[in-house]
């Protein structure tokens, strides 16, 4: 199994929302850098993340766990995760664990960005 893995980050409009990209594996061995990502994040400031996986492969109960591990410090200031992109093999895992009833899901970037109340558009 491959273990690429890497994200890419960029400001949303006015840069109160972040835009986090996954791209390939997110799993035991990759998750901790996913965990780093999102803990940066927060230190920083940043609490309003939109992940879009179009671009994710796989995702293990690794991966899905950094999502577990943080959702609840984003939301506590006010933050939120909201995800989109799924594709159909990834949808099916996290409705299967039950994250359509924790995280925000959405079909598209836009839709997320959506999600806080502003209008779509990066800079």
């Amino acid at each position: 199994m491959q273990h690429e893995f890497y994200t890419h980050i960029q400001p949303v409009g006015d840069g109160t929302i972040t835009i986090v990209e996954l791209h390939g594996y997110l799993d035991a061995y990759t998750a901790p850098g996913f965990d780093d990502v999102l803990a940066q994040l927060f230190e920083g400031g940043q609490t309003r993340i939109v992940v879009d996986c179009a671009e994710l492969d796989y995702i293990s109960s690794a991966g899905l766990g950094v999502f577990m591990g943080h959702i609840e410090p984003f939301r506590s200031v006010g933050g939120d995760i909201v995800l989109c992109g799924l594709s159909p093999r990834i949808t099916a895992i996290v409705e299967m664990l039950g994250f359509p009833h924790i995280f925000h899901i959405c079909a598209n970037r836009e839709q997320a960005i959506a999600a806080f109340g502003q209008t779509p558009g990066t800079t």
